[in-house]
């Protein structure tokens, strides 16, 4: 995947030829963000004295935790960051700011794009905080 934030020219989703011109093909979908383990959901979850999960299974206690995870980091951002599954071996999860075939109407200024960054990275502390935000695959458009 590209790790500067201009994507090169083969993956940018041209809005208008595909509107206008019915061969055009989307190129894939890539998402720019910041990777994480279960663990650093795990740990952010605690650092942050979230809600704890009512009594459940480990899988759905995980996700119980990542969605608060992600609302609080949500809130704490003021901006709609998803995550995603992450088409790599070294991480189990994306957060990600932008989607490729939207990043014409999400992107944020520059200052306020500083801003999502560095309060992601105050948040999640530790290896998250050293990243600089990448474009991802999705782990499913390799899967079918």
């Amino acid at each position: 995947c590209p790790t500067e934030k201009t994507l090169p020219e083969e993956y940018r989703f041209n809005v208008r030829r595909w509107r206008l011109e019915p061969g055009y093909i989307k190129p894939r979908q890539l998402f720019y963000g910041f990777g994480v383990d279960i663990q650093d959901f795990l740990d952010y979850h605690q650092r942050h004295q979230l809600p704890r999960p009512p009594p459940m299974d480990q899988a759905s206690m995980w996700h119980y935790m990542m969605d608060k995870v992600m609302d609080n980091l949500r809130t704490h951002c003021r901006f709609d960051l998803q995550h995603i599954l992450p088409f790599t071996p070294k991480y189990d999860y994306a957060i990600a700011l932008y989607n490729s075939h939207h990043l014409s109407v999400t992107e944020l200024e520059d200052d306020e794009e500083e801003d999502v960054i560095r309060t992601i990275k105050e948040r999640f502390g530790g290896p998250i905080a050293a990243q600089k935000p990448q474009w991802f695959f999705l782990l499913m458009d390799f899967t079918h």
